[in-house]
């Protein structure tokens, strides 16, 4: 296809498959590749038709911002259902994490006696590269040791792990307020379609959003002679 929307709306149409098989995975008997990775995957596709047509700048039409509330309010639920996948995972991340720093040792506010002294006798003051003794004075010229603390590689992954899940909401919220922000330039066709189709929430299930955006593509497609 050469028009660029068209090749978009098509791509979206895609994903809305890609999400109702992610349901089905959900629903269904254990699969080789989890819901999780097919929702993930989902995210990605959807980024890539965003990429194909901007909805901001000269020359962009409405169409162009209504497939972007689209997008966006798919990337939000999209991101919500990720996050309900793991949000035991996360639980129990956060109790693990919680109980950890409860019980760690606190920050030494004194550096140790070896790292008082530019001349140390131990000869390690001496062997410091000059990055390193940058980052040991404070900013009045005065000597200053950065605390450091060790975190067990275990705790390590479960913090990445606990941030990776927890950042799913975080965006799931961020994406739907730039949704909402869009929608307000088409208000007629959002209260129209809300009106028709139910309008479509956070909590909203899959086959509704599937629904809801079919609907709307299908109005898109006619608006901007894409048949």
């Amino acid at each position: 296809m050469v028009d660029k929307l068209g090749k978009a709306v098509n791509y979206i149409d895609a994903a809305l498959s890609f999400m109702e098989c992610g349901k089905a995975m959900e629903e269904g008997p254990l699969e080789a590749k989890s819901p999780f990775t097919m929702y993930s995957e989902t995210v990605e596709l959807i980024r890539y038709a965003m990429r194909l047509k901007s909805h901001s700048g000269p020359g962009v039409r409405q169409e162009d911002k209504q497939l972007a509330v689209l997008c966006y309010r798919c990337l939000a639920l999209l991101y919500w259902q990720m996050f309900r996948l793991k949000k035991d995972h996360a639980l129990k991340y956060s109790k693990v994490l919680l109980d950890y720093f409860k019980g760690s040792p606190k920050v030494p506010t004194t550096p140790p006696g070896w790292m008082g002294s530019e001349k140390g006798t131990t000869g390690l003051s001496s062997s410091l590269s000059p990055t390193a003794k940058h980052h040991r004075r404070g900013s009045n010229g005065g000597s200053s040791a950065a605390s450091l603390i060790s975190i067990p590689q275990r705790i390590h992954q479960m913090a990445a792990n606990h941030l990776t899940i927890t950042n799913s909401v975080l965006y799931s919220y961020e994406y739907w307020e730039v949704a909402d922000n869009l929608a307000k330039e088409n208000k007629e066709f959002f209260n129209y379609l809300n009106t028709l189709s139910g309008p479509l929430t956070l909590h909203s299930s899959i086959a509704h959003a599937v629904q809801y955006t079919r609907q709307a593509l299908q109005w898109i497609r006619i608006s901007a002679k894409l048949n």
